[in-house]
This record gives C-alpha cells, structure tokens and sequence, in this order.
C-alpha cells in the first residue's frame, strides 16, 4: 500500500489526556477499567466530559470500560438512544424506562458505529448512530483543524462556525455548556475498514 494512503498514528503528544491514559493501560497490558464515580451529564463538569472521553478512547481501543451514566430526568431521549451509543454501554443509567433503555443500547453497539479517521489533508467519518450510514469528507483546513483540536477536547481553538456545522450532525455533543466531540478515532480496525 502507498505511504501516503496511511492513517499517521496518533502520537502521544497530540493524543488527548485520555487518550495517553487508555494507551499507555493498554500497552501494559490491561484489558479492563472501571471508573469509580458515574458520568453525570445533567450538570457536568469538565471531570464527567473527561471520564466520558476515556470511555470513547477505550471504546475505539477494544478496552472494556465498567461504568455508569447519570444523564438526568430531563436529559434527551436521543442521548441514550442514538447519540452515545456508539460507546460500550454502561453498567447502569438512571432515569425513565433505564433498563429498556439500557437493553436498547446493548442491542444497538457495536465497534466502529461512529468512528473517524485521517488522510492526507482530509478527514473521514462514518457515523451509522441513526441507522444508516452517513459519511462526513472533511476536505477544508478549518474543519481538519478542528477535528484534530476536538480529539484533545481543546474546543476553545476551534472556528465557532466550524463548531456549529459539527454540532448540528450530533459529532459534537453539548453538555450543559460544555462541548464534546463523539467520534472514535479507530487506530487498530477490528475488521477490515471497507465493512466500517
């Protein structure tokens, strides 16, 4: 295959704290974590979008993660429906109807549901949250500007219509103010990339 058809991986100096953490576990071995205290989305802080980026980092990595999601009464029904599933699911989840929920999410995930990957100039994902899949090319600088800046949850750096474009295709998910980018970056393909 051709150099320049390759994904780079993924240093460690422009990985994301999590990202290095998830590595560096799997790299000594380790196949499972448990995070101590649940996910709270209802009014996150910046600790619960960190431990949700260590789920999304474990995910990608095949490092099976034991944790819980706290997304609140009010929380949208899409969060658990289409919008996170493309993450393990979690032990438990609180609120309305949480087993059926949780069972749905289950049945619903899989490795490589919304996953993202570079080229030379460009980048790719695929997001099959909503059933079907939908393909992103990201061809203009700004938005693989972004991508790279979002995959260390640095949204500050990110163009604010760059951000709203990214937002409006569920890729970004706003927490109680906070930004959070969803995709996985698949660094080890499971199966081969042409079935993703």
């Amino acid at each position: 295959m051709r150099d320049d058809l390759l994904t780079p991986p993924t240093t460690a100096t422009n990985r994301s704290v999590a990202g290095r953490q998830v590595h560096d576990l799997y790299g000594r071995g380790v196949r499972y974590a448990e995070l101590d205290e649940p996910v709270s989305l209802s009014s996150p802080t910046p600790r619960d979008l960190h431990a949700l980026d260590f789920v999304r980092v474990a995910t990608a990595r095949g490092l099976l993660v034991r944790w819980q999601l706290r997304a609140g009464r009010r929380a949208d029904p899409a969060l658990t429906a289409r919008d996170l599933t493309h993450l393990q699911p979690p032990v438990s989840l609180d609120g309305a109807r949480s087993a059926e929920r949780l069972s749905e999410w289950w049945n619903r995930f899989y490795i490589g549901r919304c996953v993202w990957r570079r080229g030379p100039g460009f980048v790719q994902i695929r997001d099959r949250r909503e059933g079907v899949l939908q393909r992103f090319n990201l061809l203009q600088p700004a938005y693989v500007q972004a991508v790279d800046l979002l995959e260390q949850q640095q949204v500050s750096g990110v163009d604010p219509d760059v951000l709203a474009a990214l937002r409006a295709e569920h890729l970004v998910l706003d927490f109680g103010g906070l930004d959070w980018w969803a995709p996985c970056l698949i660094d080890r393909w499971p199966v081969p990339s042409m079935v993703l």
